[in-house]
């Protein structure tokens, strides 16, 4: 990070996993191979050197499509570094429920002013930059809804709000996971959204998430989901794949 936790030692603000010289080496061999690449990056300065290389990179060899690359976690990713990752196409991918499971925590190691810019998805979205929201599996049950739920509310368990500026509404973190989600991996043409000739991937809810207020999100049902037209789940009778 680009400073130290809250209270730490000798100033203590984590450590880098790659030299410059080593991302800036992993991002070239993608380009060359035209590859896309996904990069963890939970701390600013993280965040920082990712786009800094990736930016090197690029201008050295304006030839090559940056396939789309994406920042996992972007946890502690500042206005600054998102601007510069929507002219490479560059996609954050946020984890919302840290706000839920671990704001509390944040806010003691990182302080209130850090703690409440994490996971910046209403920034991304005032920036028209596109994001998707994920669940860290096995961390956590690969839950969506409560996703949503987290990211339109931004509440921790002792009931902290983390700045209202980076609430997004239901509706935009549903897309962030379905038609968003399909466009970070190239699949926009056959997954994402309900058209005429795309995969019939689909989920039948007890309620609908955007008519129900947001407090309710987490709490609806999944009754049936559908893969490419064949029901593989409903509720109380679980099918394979």
């Amino acid at each position: 990070m680009k400073e130290p936790y809250e209270n730490a030692e000798d100033g203590y603000r984590g450590y880098p996993s790659k030299t410059d010289e080593k991302v800036y080496e992993l991002i070239l061999t993608a380009l060359q191979k035209k590859r896309q690449l996904l990069a963890h990056c939970n701390g600013d300065a993280a965040a920082d050197q990712f786009v800094t290389q990736f930016e090197k990179a690029h201008r050295e060899y304006p030839g090559y499509s940056t396939c789309r690359p994406v920042m996992v976690h972007a946890q502690l990713v500042r206005e600054t570094e998102l601007k510069r990752m929507k002219a490479l196409s560059m996609l954050p991918s946020f984890f919302p429920a840290h706000i839920w499971y671990w704001g509390d925590i944040h806010i003691e190691n990182f302080g209130m002013r850090r703690a409440e810019r994490i996971s910046p998805a209403g920034t991304a979205l005032r920036l028209g930059l596109p994001f998707t929201l994920h669940q860290d599996s096995p961390v956590l049950k690969p839950d969506m809804l409560m996703t949503a739920w987290c990211a339109a509310r931004r509440i921790t368990r002792s009931g902290v709000r983390l700045s209202e500026n980076e609430r997004i509404s239901i509706y935009e973190a549903l897309k962030a996971m379905t038609v968003n989600g399909a466009w970070q991996y190239f699949e926009e043409d056959r997954k994402g959204s309900v058209e005429e000739g795309k995969l019939a991937d689909l989920i039948i809810l007890d309620r609908d998430p955007l008519s129900v207020p947001a407090d309710e999100v987490k709490n609806i049902c999944v009754l049936e989901t559908f893969k490419e037209g064949r029901s593989v789940y409903r509720k109380e009778q679980t099918q394979n794949f």
